[in-house]
């Protein structure tokens, strides 16, 4: 009985409740002036005693309905008690309709039928989506609408069989609207979940997808980067360097693609933290100083002396905006300069921060150009066979600036260049404490590399001994602890995919003490780039991340973190005991 209960009052009760809190000030200023016009045609005391019944119908909706309010699904009694209180508000309107009726005149008894044919539409337009809900608010006007004019309004004859007729006719077009209703609502359920499964489908697709295009990006870049540090004549050099860029450019088109997806998904967060937006525009010319070389641009960076020394925001995304604008720029100019201008913002764009503004002497744009700059894959006529790219940039830019409270504009004219304006409310900071610098090298130390691919051991081994670790490899995750078992280790460098036995059941293993010290640092590697894989790792037992292809730098610098951080976590974990 209890099933079948629950599947009458299923989760349709719950959408017409989120439509019943949505009109809820229009009913109660209805059912106020209604309550008013009752007490001055009939008498005080029926209007107070209507509004009265009213009023506790609208307390029970409001009562019932609380759990859809703040955003929870409502219990199978929540759902009973609401469809009690709309059977108590349809019974309300019906009795004021009963009144107008009774009193034999004729405006009365038109009004009565406007009371029940409101009631009618608001059955099939607002009700229609649960069956029982449309039960509970039409029953009972669409009984009055019809019995009151045929049994008691006095016809006969012709007359009385027209009215028949035309009285059926509009209830049974209320039931096809009803029942219209109902299919369009269920279509819109199932369109929204087949939605919902297809962008599932989409993270797990780019999911899997980084995953395998990293894999072997992380042994293209790995091994050239392990080719750099060699003794090479400079056409050799050469080719490494042209090897690194093109395998760079590969990897920024693999994160726009999954960046657009993370913004889209609301699965991107904001890391907040001083940092010095002087030094970072000087950075990206050195970054970019070789492409614009190779055109015979100049690029330079100009900052004002009003721009804060630091300035408080997500560093990583200022930097992958401009980095995006300054790659388009030099893309798209042939000859002449490409500017990136630093400043306070002026005081009339109201809440301060600071101006970016990155101009080119380049082809410029025409005002049809401009209007879709912005949208994903957009690129100007023959742009993609001329110039390459994804047209991801400028879209990436716009939501990334969105993000952090900001704004992009462009001024561009056909044949004349153009200037990207970015502003951010990004406030003056006190400078943070310097961290140590990087270095390229290690301590003498015994590094444990578990992967079941052939080349990313390569990879890692070439990084870690010119950085003069001593490494030993294992191809998964038991030999990783069979070799734990037996030698000890300072840090091992897991891989988070492994077959027979992948890391994150390696790592659970070694953390319950089945395999060596079970504080033994390790450090994650991963292909996969979705958003909160760091914290999901780390909860699992991990110490640190690092995506692949792997960062020589980056990856020394994890080691030595996990390493120097290592004392204070024991003590934690102690503690927590």
């Amino acid at each position: 009985m209890t099933g079948k209960l629950r599947s009458l009052l299923d989760e349709r009760l719950e959408i017409v409740a989120v439509t019943a809190v949505e009109v809820f000030v229009a009913r109660m200023l209805a059912g106020l002036g209604s309550a008013a016009l009752a007490a001055y045609v009939f008498d005080p005391l029926f209007g107070a005693l209507w509004y009265a019944a009213f009023l506790v119908g609208e307390i029970g909706v409001r009562f019932t309905t609380s759990p859809v309010r703040q955003g929870r699904h409502m219990s199978l009694r929540r759902r009973a008690a609401y469809v009690g209180c709309m059977v108590l508000a349809s019974a309300t309107w019906s009795a004021l309709a009963l009144r107008c009726w009774f009193t034999g005149d004729e405006a009365f008894r038109l009004a009565a039928m406007a009371v029940l044919a409101g009631l009618l539409i608001h059955a099939q337009g607002f009700s229609s989506r649960s069956p029982v809900a449309l039960a509970a608010m039409s029953i009972m006007p669409a009984g009055l609408w019809f019995g009151l004019p045929v049994f008691f309004g006095g016809y006969s004859g012709p007359a009385l069989v027209t009215l028949s007729v035309g009285l059926a006719l509009l209830l049974l077009y209320v039931a096809v609207s009803a029942r219209a209703n109902m299919q369009t609502s269920r279509a819109l359920t199932e369109a929204e979940r087949a939605a919902v499964a297809a962008n599932e489908a989409k993270s797990a697709f780019l999911a899997m997808m980084s995953h395998e295009l990293r894999t072997p990006l992380n042994g293209v870049l790995g091994m050239a980067r392990a080719l750099q540090r060699t003794d090479l004549d400079n056409r050799q050099t050469g080719y490494v360097d042209t090897i690194l860029r093109s395998g760079d450019g590969l990897m920024a088109i693999l994160n726009d693609v999954l960046d657009i997806s993370k913004i889209e998904a609301g699965r991107m967060d904001l890391d907040v933290a001083p940092f010095d937006l002087r030094a970072l525009g000087e950075q990206t010319v050195e970054l970019w100083a070789e492409g614009a070389a190779a055109k015979s641009l100049t690029l330079t960076c100009k900052a004002e002396h009003d721009l804060p020394e630091m300035v408080l925001g997500d560093e990583t995304r200022v930097r992958q905006v401009v980095m995006n604008l300054v790659s388009n720029a030099l893309k798209f100019t042939e000859k002449g300069s490409v500017t990136i201008a630093l400043r306070a913002a002026p005081a009339a764009d109201g809440d301060g921060g600071v101006e970016i503004v990155v101009s080119d002497t380049g082809i410029g744009m025409s005002p049809e150009q401009q209007s879709a700059l912005f949208r994903p894959y957009f690129q100007a006529e023959g742009g993609a066979k001329k110039y390459g790219g994804t047209g991801l940039g400028l879209a990436i830019c716009r939501k990334l600036t969105s993000m952090m409270g900001g704004d992009i504009s462009v001024m561009s004219e056909s044949g004349s260049g153009s200037a990207f304006r970015v502003w951010l409310p990004l406030p003056a900071a006190e400078a943070a404490p310097e961290a140590a610098a990087d270095s390229e090298g290690l301590p003498s130390l015994r590094i444990l590399v578990a992967d079941d691919n052939p080349i990313n051991l390569a990879v890692a081994r070439a990084v870690l001994e010119a950085a003069g670790a001593v490494v030993e490899t294992a191809a998964d995750g038991a030999q990783a602890l069979e070799r734990l078992r037996f030698e000890a280790f300072d840090v091992v460098l897991m891989d988070v995919h492994m077959p027979h036995m992948d890391g994150i059941e390696a790592v659970g293993r070694l953390r319950a003490g089945q395999s060596g010290p079970a504080d033994t640092p390790v450090v994650a590697l991963t292909a996969d780039a979705m958003p909160g894989e760091e914290s999901r790792l780390k909860a699992l037992g991990f110490d640190a991340l690092q995506h692949k292809p792997v960062q020589p730098a980056a990856l020394i610098a994890a080691i030595m973190d996990v390493l120097e951080n290592r004392p204070a976590r024991a003590a934690k974990d102690e503690a927590a005991a």
